[in-house]
């Protein structure tokens, strides 16, 4: 993943949240006379077939040593997971009363810390059912708490329709099918040249490639961007995004300090650094410029120097996590 925004030399250590500065309003960043067309550069795939592409499996044929290890770990891969991997979850589902009956239907689970979804196969091949109600986590010890709406049933189009252009790879929205659960290579690297072997620059994302930020941006942003909606689809994720491509030739999301002052810390952080490279081109930060996409690790983050946009998520005048910065925030996403 060097590829991804390797710019900066200097480094402060941030510590564990470890920002301090001197007290002062929140700013979303710094302003910029540069206000960029975000669709007006590249291409995109929408309303066009999903490209045959290259599997996780043909990939970790040679990057098992490399990747394989940690990526089975990381919750890109795991977004959606069997129920075999929770066994706290099936156990809970079990002794929950009114929910017990679905425990012997429920097969994945979707979601992890703010609440947990379970899912089973539908007749349809490609497609995945929702249970309605969700199931709150709890800390050790104690019980795990449902969010009931009513009567528990499954729901049919529910993750074909606000789930899996995030949670799911290679998403036809047509149809509402998809071709594998969670996220698999082709989600950040998109249809790979296969000389990419002898030459790996011809693969997105790459440590000998050198990718602009809208194009690492646009990849990330269309998982992570959860205040959009697609100009072709009205789906809330975009229609047919290939990694390559101009997220925001077909999602469209409102930009503005309106738009970003009614959004929770965690999201208003997305959008602010999406906004100063697509919006006012700046290239010095994205979000692999802290964050690692195929190992569960936090030193990126921890190093990387102050910056306009940590004052989203942290106090300025402390080392604390804004207050409400675990709030819910998603109509999408139900947290």
């Amino acid at each position: 993943m060097a590829g991804c925004a390797r710019r900066r030399k200097s480094a402060v250590w941030l510590g564990v949240p470890g920002l301090l500065l001197t007290a002062g309003p929140l700013s979303w960043s710094a302003e910029s006379s540069t206000h960029l067309n975000p669709a007006a550069w590249g291409s995109d795939h929408a309303g066009k077939p999903v490209p045959e592409y290259i599997s996780g499996d043909e990939c970790l044929f040679c990057h098992r040593i490399t990747i394989g290890p940690g990526w089975s770990k990381t919750r890109h891969q795991s977004t959606v997971r069997p129920i075999e991997l929770e066994p706290e979850v099936f156990a809970a589902v079990k002794a929950s009363g009114p929910y017990a009956p679905v425990a012997s239907a429920s097969e994945f689970v979707l979601g992890r810390t703010n609440q947990m979804r379970l899912l089973k196969r539908a007749t349809v091949y490609g497609k995945l059912e929702i249970l309605s109600d969700s199931l709150q986590p709890a800390p050790p010890g104690a019980q795990f708490r449902w969010a009931s709406s009513g009567a528990p049933h499954w729901e049919p189009h529910t993750f074909g329709t606000r789930c899996a252009g995030c949670h799911a790879t290679g998403v036809d929205v047509r149809t509402g099918t998809f071709s594998a659960l969670s996220l698999d290579c082709f989600s950040c690297h998109g249809d790979v040249d296969l000389n990419h072997a002898k030459d790996t620059s011809k693969i997105l994302l790459a440590k000998t490639r050198h990718d602009p930020a809208r194009v690492i941006t646009s990849i990330c942003a269309s998982c992570h961007i959860r205040a959009g909606r697609s100009r072709s689809s009205g789906l809330p994720f975009a229609n047919n995004f290939v990694p390559g491509d101009n997220l925001f030739r077909d999602l469209e999301v409102d930009f503005s300090d309106a738009a970003l002052d009614r959004l929770t810390p965690g999201d208003r952080h997305i959008l602010a650094n999406v906004r100063d490279v697509v919006v006012r081109g700046r290239e010095e930060m994205t979000c692999c410029s802290c964050h690692s996409v195929h190992r569960v690790s936090p030193v990126r983050h921890q190093k990387q120097p102050r910056h306009e946009i940590c004052w989203n998520c942290h106090q300025r005048d402390s080392e604390a996590l804004l207050p409400e910065w675990p709030g819910r925030h998603s109509r999408v996403c139900g947290y």
